[in-house]
């Protein structure tokens, strides 16, 4: 059984475990660090297979494979009551989670989200794409400047740079796959835990709060929406002290 590196910050009685999306690491919630409350709560920042402090940790890169890395986690802490954070690519991860260990987790914080049906695409759309991420004919490059039109050089440098040094090509081929390839809609149904979603204004269209709103609804009863008015895809990055507090106000109402 392999083991997920991670960094852990505070001590507090309720832990939180935190991850990372397909474009970053446990390095994108590093802005948001310095508001946590580390009285209250423990906070593990996990990275997955390929990525992070675990990049050397090769893997198949599935939702099976991630999940069940997530668990063993869980279980290996001895953890009875867990708060899951997961943000646009691990929110699929995060939810498959929740469904299996629906009396583990407690509060389910979604950033940026994928539904569960995960991201619909037809056949050769989905070859193409993963075609010219093998390739690496400018994804990362193509999605950083759509959803960073409002910022300058300088921060759409520091995305495609993480981007490109917080995993391995083999690891964002495999995710990338991952979250084009599943559904688990129908299962989803029965989740009764507390569902949060946190969305950024100035996302990318189909990350923006109708949207997210539209395709979530339909499969969680217990949820709620925050709309962060100044970011975009990366709340915890561009909006820190406003993350930090929602975070621990969804948490602290369990």
């Amino acid at each position: 059984m392999i083991e997920l590196k991670y960094k852990k910050i505070g001590n507090g009685a309720k832990t939180v475990i935190v991850m990372h999306e397909w474009m970053g690491d446990h390095r994108n919630y590093d802005s948001t660090i310095p508001y946590l409350n580390i009285t209250d709560f423990t906070w593990i920042f996990v990275d997955f297979r390929a990525y992070g402090l675990s990049k050397e940790i090769e893997g198949e890169y599935t939702l099976k494979e991630a999940s069940n890395d997530i668990k063993n986690l869980i279980s290996k802490l001895e953890l009875k009551s867990v708060s899951l954070v997961g943000h646009s690519m691990s929110s699929l991860i995060a939810q498959r989670i929740a469904i299996d260990l629906k009396d583990t987790i407690k509060t389910l914080i979604l950033v940026t989200p994928i539904p569960p049906t995960g991201i619909k695409m037809t056949p050769k759309a989905k070859e193409n794409l993963l075609k010219n991420v093998k390739e690496e004919n400018g994804v990362i490059e193509q999605v950083v400047e759509g959803a960073s039109k409002r910022y300058n050089k300088v921060w759409k440098d520091y995305r495609k740079k993480l981007a490109h040094d917080s995993s391995t090509l083999e690891g964002k081929l495999g995710y990338m796959n991952m979250y084009l390839s599943n559904d688990f809609s129908d299962e989803a149904k029965s989740l009764e835990t507390k569902v949060c979603v946190i969305v950024g204004k100035n996302d990318l269209p189909a990350f923006h709060k109708n949207s997210v709103q539209k395709q979530f609804l339909m499969y969680y009863k217990n949820i709620e929406f925050v709309e962060c008015l100044e970011a975009g895809h990366y709340p915890m990055i561009e909006c820190p002290v406003f993350f930090a507090n929602k975070l621990e106000q969804f948490m602290t109402l369990d």
